[in-house]
C-alpha cells in the first residue's frame, strides 16, 4: 500500500511540475499605452486594410518593446499580420502602420484586429478594433 501512495504522490508532483512554465522572463518594469484604427472600415476580400495607431512609452526610462498585430476573421481564422521590436525613449510616443493583405477567399463579415505591446515579461498594453470584409 505504501508503494502505491508513494508512486501516486510522485505522479502528482511530476504533473504539477510539468504544468509550470519552462521559464518566465522578468518584466522590465515597462509601461505602455496603445491605440489602433483601421482604414477603410469596409474592405473587399483580396484588398489591403491599413492598420495604424500610436504607442506611448509611459515609463521614465528607455524601453524596447515587441509589437504584435493579429487579425481574426468572422469564421475564426487568426493570423499574425506583423511583429516588430521598437526602442522608445522615456515618455516617447510613436506612430505605427502596417498593411494587412486580405485574401480573396477570406470570410465575409466583421473581422477584428488586435495590437499588443509586449516587454520581456508579458503584455503591457492591448487595443482592438474591427472592420467589415465583403466578397
Amino acid at each position: 500500500m505504501s508503494n502505491r501512495l508513494f508512486y501516486g504522490l510522485l505522479v502528482l508532483g511530476c504533473a504539477a511540475f510539468m504544468s509550470m512554465p519552462a521559464f518566465s522572463a522578468p518584466s522590465s518594469g515597462g509601461c505602455a499605452s496603445i491605440s489602433v484604427q483601421t482604414s477603410p472600415d469596409t474592405v473587399t476580400a483580396g484588398y489591403n486594410v491599413g492598420i495604424y495607431g500610436s504607442i506611448n512609452n509611459c515609463s521614465s526610462r528607455r524601453e524596447r518593446y515587441t509589437v504584435v498585430v493579429t487579425a481574426m476573421s468572422d469564421c475564426g481564422q487568426k493570423s499574425t499580420v506583423a511583429s516588430f521590436r521598437q526602442a522608445f525613449k522615456p515618455g516617447e510616443n510613436r506612430m505605427y502602420g502596417v498593411a494587412y493583405a486580405t485574401t480573396p477567399e477570406s470570410c465575409a463579415g466583421p473581422s477584428s484586429v488586435t495590437v499588443e505591446v509586449h516587454d520581456g515579461g508579458g503584455i503591457l498594453a492591448s487595443a482592438s478594433t474591427s472592420f467589415t470584409l465583403v466578397n
